[in-house]
């Protein structure tokens, strides 16, 4: 079944961003959005439905970003999940979270903090390319963090940082950040990533009776003609 059928009620149900209702000055000033992906065939361009976008002027972004895993009917190769995140003054925090049975959902994170800072929480089985603009001076300023868990796994060959290209089957994140970059990796087990499966098991369940109710609709439609 061609996922592109199902991608944008996906994005209508499971599209949570919101504005923080917080009174506090620095959560007023913060745009809070989360997105869930599901695996398509067909590669995404810029201003297309399966891009997810952000793009704020003097707000920071914080955002969860869910790889889910795909239906049982769909096999792969499958393209790459799309987001974009950009503030021209504000900072950015993204948190990429993959479900169970999504390790060949691969994404491509854009980030732009044209100002300030930027920190990014990766999933522990992240692979792949972490493009910096400007790598070697901003490494040569002590602007780059990489926690522990990342340097680990970059020692053993699964991450490249720098400027490095991704290949068909990397995950990539490509960063242009005038303040500090700040990346890590979470720990397996983690319990966010606990409730991300429990909703992705969740949203399959609503999408299979919909699919259901829809080939019956299509069947008695037959039967009749």
């Amino acid at each position: 079944m061609n996922m592109s059928r199902l991608t944008p009620p996906l994005s209508l149900l499971s599209n949570l961003s919101a504005v923080s209702a917080s009174t506090t000055t620095e959560e007023e000033n913060t745009v809070f959005v989360t997105e869930q992906f599901l695996p398509r065939k067909q590669d995404a361009v810029f201003g297309d439905q399966f891009v997810f976008q952000t793009s704020e002027t003097n707000q920071h972004i914080r955002a969860r970003l869910v790889m889910l895993s795909p239906f049982p009917c769909d096999a792969r190769p499958f393209a790459k999940s799309v987001a974009f995140l950009s503030s021209r003054s504000g900072s950015i925090k993204a948190e990429v979270f993959r479900t169970p049975g999504a390790e060949n959902h691969f994404f491509r994170l854009y980030i732009f903090a044209c100002s300030a800072g930027v920190k990014i929480i990766l999933p522990p089985s992240f692979r792949g390319t972490v493009s910096i603009n400007d790598y070697e001076s901003l490494r040569r300023k002590r602007q780059i963090c990489c926690g522990r868990a990342f340097n680990k796994r970059m020692r053993r060959g699964f991450i490249k940082l720098g400027s490095s290209c991704g290949l068909e089957n990397d995950d990539e994140v490509l960063i242009h950040a005038e303040g500090k970059i700040e990346l890590r990796l979470r720990t397996e087990g983690d319990v966010n990533d606990r409730v991300w499966s429990r909703m992705d098991r969740g949203m399959r369940k609503i999408f299979q009776r919909r699919l259901g109710s829809s080939r019956s609709a299509l069947g008695g439609g037959g039967g009749s003609s």
